[in-house]
C-alpha cells in the first residue's frame, strides 16, 4: 500500500501487483490521501441491464449511486471499475499487471477529470532547457524513440512517455507528471511550460512543416481524450489554448540527424 501525490492530489494505492508499478515512488507522500484506489483478485457481480454507454473499449452501468464500468479488450471482458465518490476499485478479471495498470490509469482519469483544470494527451513529452516540447504520433510511429534520442544527444528529459497530463494555469499551458507512462514506465516528477506541438511520422528522409491551426485541430483531437458533459468547458479551454502554440509536421527517420533538424527549427522558431 502506498500513498502518492499527483497534480496536487493524495491518492492511496492498495495493487495487486505493486512490485511492478515503479514509477510510483518517485510520487510518495506521507499526506493523508484523498483518494483510494483498491485493486481486487475476487468477482464482483451486478445487473448489467442498465447499461447506459457502449464503446469499443468499455460499458458504463448505474448501480445505486456507483458508476460500474466493464472494461474490455478484442471483445473480451478483462474488469471492472467500480467507482464510488472517492473510492475506485479494480477487479481483474485478467489478473495480472498489464490489466492493473490499465484500469488504474482509468481510475487516474476520474480524478483528473473530478479535480482539475486539466486533461490528457497521448504523447511523450521532453523538456529542453527548461520547457517541454509535445511529440504525438499514433501508436508505433516511434515518438518514444524520439524522445530517447532526445535524452541521448540533447540531454533533455522526459516528463511521460505515454499520456502528458496538460493543465492550464496563469494564462499558460503546463504540464504536470504522474507515473501513468507507458509499458516502459519513463517520466520524471518534474512540471514544464508547453512549447510546441510536434506531429511525427516515418519518413526515410527528415522534413518539416509548420502547421496552420485547422491543419493542427485535426491532428490534434486524435490525441487527446474526448470531452464529456463535465468537462466540456476545460476541454474547449485547453483546446483552444494547445491550437495556440506552433505545430510541426515532422516526417523523420531514427538518427542523431532527426533530432538536430527538429533541434534548429525550434531554436530558430522559438529560441529553444
Amino acid at each position: 500500500m502506498k500513498t502518492i501525490k499527483v497534480f496536487n492530489q493524495t491518492i492511496q494505492l492498495d495493487f495487486l501487483f505493486e512490485e511492478q508499478f515503479t514509477s510510483l515512488d518517485k510520487y510518495l507522500t506521507d499526506l493523508r490521501p484523498f483518494y483510494f484506489i483498491n485493486s481486487h483478485s475476487e468477482d464482483y457481480r451486478f445487473d448489467d441491464s442498465n447499461c447506459y454507454l457502449k464503446t469499443k473499449y468499455y460499458n458504463l452501468y448505474k448501480i445505486d449511486d456507483k458508476i460500474v464500468q466493464l472494461q474490455k479488450i478484442n471483445d473480451i471482458n478483462v474488469g471492472i471499475i467500480v467507482y464510488d465518490n472517492n473510492c475506485i476499485d479494480l477487479y481483474l478479471i485478467d489478473k495480472n499487471f498489464q490489466t492493473e495498470y490499465l484500469l488504474s490509469q482509468y481510475a487516474f482519469v476520474y480524478i483528473l477529470n473530478k479535480t482539475n483544470n486539466a486533461i490528457l494527451m497521448h504523447s511523450s513529452s521532453v523538456v529542453y532547457n527548461d520547457r517541454a516540447i509535445l511529440l504525438a504520433a499514433k501508436s508505433g510511429t516511434g515518438k518514444s524513440t524520439h524522445a530517447r534520442l532526445w535524452r541521448e544527444y540533447k540531454k533533455a528529459i522526459t516528463l511521460n512517455d505515454d499520456k502528458n497530463c496538460v493543465a492550464y494555469e496563469d494564462g499558460k499551458l503546463l504540464l504536470y507528471p504522474h507515473p501513468w507512462s507507458g509499458k516502459h514506465q519513463i517520466d520524471t516528477n518534474i512540471k514544464a511550460y508547453v512549447s510546441c506541438i510536434v506531429f511525427l511520422y516515418q519518413s526515410k528522409e527528415n522534413t518539416i512543416k509548420k502547421l496552420s491551426k485547422i491543419e493542427g485541430m485535426k491532428l490534434l483531437l486524435s490525441q487527446i481524450e474526448r470531452p464529456n458533459k463535465n468537462n466540456l468547458d476545460k476541454w474547449n479551454k485547453i483546446v483552444d489554448r494547445l491550437l495556440d502554440l506552433p505545430m510541426y509536421y515532422y516526417g523523420c527517420n531514427i538518427s542523431k540527424e532527426a533530432v538536430d533538424l527538429l533541434y534548429k527549427r525550434l531554436e530558430m522558431d522559438l529560441c529553444l
